[in-house]
């Protein structure tokens, strides 16, 4: 049985992951930056790991003897480095085949910094000489979750989108692609963009939130600034809002306007729609 390293183990896209790989009794080690979180992990059966991306004396001992890694960066302003850091250990490990969680990358015209950083490490996992498969999801569909509260009270979206129309995708689709490419020995070689089913406005967010709640939702686009303000308010640090922010002007200017069939050409169905997203998670914009 061949052993699967996943980076970033706690987050979200690990969390939808584990489920597909541990249900199909897979041999997998994850690398997790917090001992307190080791226990839960192991309680699963996963073999634990406590290194960091941005320590990098801490990663042999997660890469070694490892046959697939999915490396999954954190958002964060060195992403670069930490992906340079993963792909070195990679190197020393052997030739694992390392499935990258990447991110959309725009066209030149509205780029981002998520995308400048994805186009750097994409780049340099090519140039590694290892076996590689990209990934690139573009928006979460449970970030619209960050309107939970003003949907829930106002009735209300607010985000700087302006009228662009974007295929976001449910990160529950990532997982189960993700899940999927680890346990195949198809795809080397392969880029894949994951996207919902359609593009979408937030126009038709708050339609479809109207539809599955029973109330009407407006969605309401804000300047930046205004963004910025909420978000913070929200906790997100400084610079993070900003990668936001940089993110839903490009989604204003149509940069995410396309929908794949990658997640149903890899997984053998369609992807989630956001109707079923908002059916699933209603909760989440329920005064309730």
């Amino acid at each position: 049985m061949k052993k699967i390293l996943i980076t970033g183990a706690t987050g979200n896209i690990a969390g939808v992951t584990l489920p597909h790989l541990l249900s199909s009794a897979a041999d997998v080690r994850a690398l997790i930056r917090d001992e307190s979180k080791a226990e839960e992990l192991k309680a699963l059966g996963v073999e634990v790991v406590i290194g960091d991306l941005s320590q990098p004396q801490t990663l042999d001992a997660a890469f070694d003897g490892v046959d697939k890694v999915l490396l999954i960066i954190p958002v964060a302003p060195n992403a670069v480095e930490l992906g340079h850091n993963a792909l070195a250990a990679a190197q020393r490990s052997g030739t694992p085949h390392v499935i990258l969680v990447s991110s959309n990358v725009p066209e030149p015209v509205n780029e981002t910094e998520v995308g400048r950083q994805s186009i750097i490490t994409e780049a340099e996992l090519k140039n590694a000489g290892i076996p590689y498969t990209i990934i690139r999801p573009t928006f979460f569909m449970q970030n619209t979750m960050m309107a939970g509260q003003t949907v829930a009270a106002q009735g209300m979206v607010y985000l700087p989108c302006s009228v662009g129309r974007l295929g976001m995708i449910d990160v529950r689709d990532v997982g189960a692609a993700a899940a999927q490419l680890l346990l195949s020995d198809e795809h080397e070689g392969k880029t894949y963009v994951l996207t919902g089913p359609a593009s979408i406005s937030i126009s038709d967010v708050a339609s479809t939130l109207s539809s599955v709640l029973g109330k009407e939702v407006t969605y309401v686009n804000v300047p930046f600034e205004a963004a910025k303000e909420a978000m913070m308010a929200m906790g997100l640090p400084d610079w993070m809002a900003d990668m936001y922010n940089e993110m839903f002007k490009n989604f204003g200017q149509n940069g995410a306007d396309f929908a794949t069939a990658d997640v149903e050409n890899i997984t053998g169905r369609q992807a989630i729609s956001y109707q079923q997203f908002a059916q699933d998670f209603a909760g989440a914009f329920s005064a309730n």
